[in-house]
C-alpha cells in the first residue's frame, strides 16, 4: 500500500514517494500521459529532478513494471526502453489518485520536458568547434529524418559562450527555426 513507507526515502523531497507501490504507479501514470516510450535514463532525470524517488529504487520498480506485464521492456544499444501496456494503462487510471496531485503535476512536467528533448535528439545538434585564431564557431542543425532542414554557423567568443548558445538552441530550436523563416519571408 502507498502509506508503507517502504523505499529509500535518502533526497526524496517533500511530496515525494515513499513506496515501492507508490513508485510503480508513478511511472505507469507518467507513462501513461506521456504516451511515449521512455528510457530508463529518462525515468531518472525526471524523477531525480523532482527529487520524487531515490535513485535506487528508480530501476527495480521499472523491472518490475515488466515483469508484472505493466510495461514492454525494449534494450536497445544506448538504453532500455518502457512502452505502457493496457494492464499499465488500467493501473495508471484506477490508482493515480493514490499518489498526490503535486508529485503527479512535478513529474508530468519533467516528463513531458525530458522526452519532448529525447524525441528531437537525431533530429536536432549542434557542435562547438575551436577556430585555430580564437574564438569557437557553434554549428546548429535541424533534420527531418535524413533532410537537412537548416544548419547555421555563429560565432562565439569563448567555450562558455558557445555552449550556452548550444544548450539554449537545445531547449527550444523551432523557435530559432521559425524565427529564422518569418524573418525571411515576411
Amino acid at each position: 500500500m502507498l502509506n508503507e513507507f517502504d523505499a529509500l526515502t535518502q533526497d526524496v523531497g517533500d511530496g515525494g514517494v515513499r513506496s515501492k507501490y507508490g513508485i510503480r504507479v508513478l511511472l505507469c501514470y507518467i507513462l501513461k500521459n506521456v504516451n511515449a516510450t521512455v528510457s530508463r535514463s529518462a525515468f531518472a532525470e525526471i524523477l531525480l529532478s523532482t527529487q520524487l524517488v531515490n535513485f535506487f529504487e528508480i530501476n527495480p520498480a521499472l523491472d518490475a513494471l515488466n515483469e508484472n506485464g505493466l510495461a514492454v521492456l525494449t534494450s536497445k544499444e544506448d538504453d532500455d526502453y518502457f512502452t505502457i501496456t493496457p494492464d499499465g494503462i488500467a493501473v495508471a487510471e484506477k490508482l493515480q489518485t493514490d499518489i498526490p496531485l503535486s508529485a503527479r503535476e512535478r513529474a508530468l512536467s519533467a516528463a513531458f520536458t525530458v522526452v519532448a528533448r529525447e524525441k528531437l535528439k537525431g533530429t536536432v545538434d549542434y557542435k562547438i568547434d575551436k577556430k585555430d585564431d580564437g574564438g569557437f564557431y557553434v554549428t546548429l542543425t535541424v533534420r527531418d529524418g535524413e533532410e537537412l532542414m537548416m544548419q547555421t554557423k555563429l560565432f562565439a567568443a569563448d567555450y562558455l559562450q558557445a555552449q550556452l548558445v548550444g544548450e539554449n538552441f537545445m531547449k527550444d530550436p523551432n523557435k530559432l527555426y521559425s524565427g529564422i523563416i518569418d524573418a525571411l519571408t515576411f
